[in-house]
């Protein structure tokens, strides 16, 4: 039985290119017993699990790759299967997309299995939508798996993998914030490129790995991923009869065709035929599956179906793919600062990072170390808006300033 999976994930790893390794993929722990990498469609999991099974350098049947779409797990159970392979001496398995199996929500379970009876000599890491409630799985595998949120190519990880600019540094926010004057002069002149020649790209092109293969088609690849996760991701990671795929395709278009989106909840329900509730549940389905941003103001809670005040799709690439008109580029600029921001609040504390909307300013930054306001703009920009706080900041659309309250919006890209 497992001769052909062995086969598929050995033509899996020799597919794969270990040219260039992500930031994230140092900081997870690949020795623990259980590991969640959870992410949209294409931002790149399988290849930081088939990365990770290439620098392993073991045979398939001590280290494995499977994806549960295969036609194997959709008559073959997950637990079965993994105890097989154990007895055969296998040590590490690494399972792709598990929204997908064959049995449904029941992967979560047979997980909890897997690690509850091999945790001490099998070791698993498993990837799935964003979609995927793993907290509230009645497997609670959240308290058994460390899990690992995968964003899409950051503007530096772009300018290394499409433009062949090697070596670049990642920036912390610290850094950012308190250098960004001599940093933003250092790294072009270092590094021998100059931002805004590639900024233009990356916006339209560069967050999705599969850019990479060729740009011709991308945008359409990039409609066909979106109505992927409508159509299979959401109704497979949430409860049947949950989602109508039709209903949560209008709501989409309806956000695209007026970002930023300012939701009157009221009218979307009358116009979409559904309950209010059900909107505020059709917007959280589609945040948690990286299509959008929702941002509430300073003063709200972050209850689970609390109205947002102002929604951003999740990129500027699927600006291009899903907006019926071009998009103001103050628009573009948000929506890159917040994703490229929102890379942040990923982090693991117990005063998790926050992006709010100020009463002054486009957005506000809550961190444990303070909170931050910015404006963000064009060349000419200035903290008139905001003020002369110290913790204000312009973030202006140029290659360098020399106000260490105005930075430079590309640099933003630099933070993972």
């Amino acid at each position: 039985m497992l001769e052909r999976l062995y086969r598929l994930s050995e033509d899996a790893v020799r597919s794969t290119d270990t040219d260039f390794i992500r930031p994230l993929y140092h900081t997870i722990d690949w020795d623990s017993s259980l590991n969640a990498l959870l992410g949209a469609r294409g931002v790149g999991k399988t290849t930081l699990l088939l990365q990770r099974l290439q620098a392993l350098d073991l045979p398939p049947s001590e280290a494995l790759y499977v994806d549960l779409g295969d036609l194997h797990f959709q008559r073959n159970r997950l637990l079965e299967f993994a105890q097989e392979f154990r007895a055969q001496g296998g040590r590490y398995l690494f399972i792709d997309e598990v929204h997908r199996y064959g049995f449904g929500g029941d992967w979560a379970q047979e997980i909890k299995q897997i690690y509850d009876l091999y945790r001490k000599d099998l070791k698993v890491t498993f990837t799935g939508s964003s979609a995927i409630r793993i907290l509230q799985q009645k497997a609670d595998l959240s308290r058994r798996a460390t899990q690992h949120r995968v964003a899409g190519l950051s503007f530096r990880e772009y300018l290394i993998l499409a433009k062949g600019i090697q070596d670049l540094p990642v920036l912390s926010v610290e850094e950012l914030l308190k250098n960004s004057v001599e940093t933003a002069r250092q790294i072009p002149e270092q590094f021998h490129f100059r931002p805004l020649e590639h900024f233009r790209d990356y916006l339209d092109l560069g967050y999705y790995p599969f850019s990479l293969e060729g740009t011709t088609g991308y945008i359409s690849k990039l409609n066909e991923s979106v109505q992927l996760v409508l159509e299979s991701d959401i109704p497979s990671a949430i409860d049947s009869g949950e989602a109508d795929y039709a209903k949560l395709g209008r709501l989409l278009y309806a956000i695209a065709s007026s970002v930023p989106f300012k939701p009157n909840i009221s009218k979307l329900a009358e116009r979409l035929q559904m309950s209010r509730e059900t909107v505020l549940k059709y917007l959280k389905m589609l945040e948690e599956a990286d299509l959008v941003i929702s941002l509430r103001a300073v003063t709200k809670g972050v209850a689970a179906l609390s109205k947002p005040d102002k929604i951003y799709l999740n990129n500027t690439n699927l600006m291009r793919a899903l907006a019926p008109v071009d998009v103001a580029v103050g628009t573009l600029r948000e929506t890159f600062f917040i994703n490229q921001l929102r890379h942040l609040t990923f982090e693991k504390h117990i005063l998790p990072t926050e992006i709010k909307l100020p009463k002054a300013g486009d957005f506000t930054l809550l961190r444990r170390d303070g909170t931050y306001t910015f404006e963000i703009g064009g060349p000419s920009k200035t903290r008139k808006q905001i003020g002369t706080d110290v913790n204000s900041f312009a973030v202006v659309d140029t290659d360098v300033t020399d106000d260490p309250h105005r930075i430079p919006l590309w640099l933003f890209g630099f933070l993972y």
